[in-house]
């Protein structure tokens, strides 16, 4: 069995911004579609913990970005695997910050959230997925740093640019 070929920085860039971008839509329906009355709007309780929610994801993704295990010295691609290893962390990073979001949606939609308390919750939630998400300089090298703890050449900065 053949090993499957690893995705370009372009690939990773264009699926982090579709991911994106169907969040955001995903997002913005469910606050104007289950968040249009006031009431129970007042329930500033839930955004609280929505955005605590936030900010646990947040702190757990970015602690990532640090902890990938090495790359063995002998690795006969090394560049192929940290692409593979940094696309799986990216799809990972998605899933664990969009709970946020999805408890925010089943909040809106039993009724027991309004739209300000949506709104409240999702525009950090979404700032934290385009943070937590997007192979940024500092994400990159971060990840490159784990990856190269052995000795082995990762490859990501210069794929990346930098």
């Amino acid at each position: 069995m053949t090993e499957p070929t690893a995705p370009t920085p372009t690939d990773v860039k264009r699926f982090v911004a579709l991911q994106l971008a169907v969040t955001v839509v995903f997002a913005v329906f469910v606050v104007l579609a289950f968040g249009r009355d006031g009431e129970p709007g007042a329930r500033w309780w839930a955004a609280l913990a929505l955005l605590a929610l936030v900010f646990v994801a947040g702190a757990v993704v970015s602690r990532w970005w640090s902890e990938p295990q090495s790359l063995p010295a002998d690795d006969p691609t090394p560049n192929q695997t940290a692409m593979r290893r940094l696309a799986s962390h990216i799809a990972r990073a998605f899933m664990v910050l969009e709970i946020p979001l999805v408890v925010c949606a089943v909040l809106g939609v039993s009724g027991l959230i309004g739209g300000l308390v949506m709104a409240a919750a999702v525009v950090p939630a979404l700032a934290a997925l385009a943070f937590g998400t997007w192979p940024t300089r500092r994400n990159v090298d971060r990840f490159a740093d784990a990856l190269e703890r052995h000795g082995a050449d990762s490859g990501l900065r210069q794929a990346f640019g930098r």
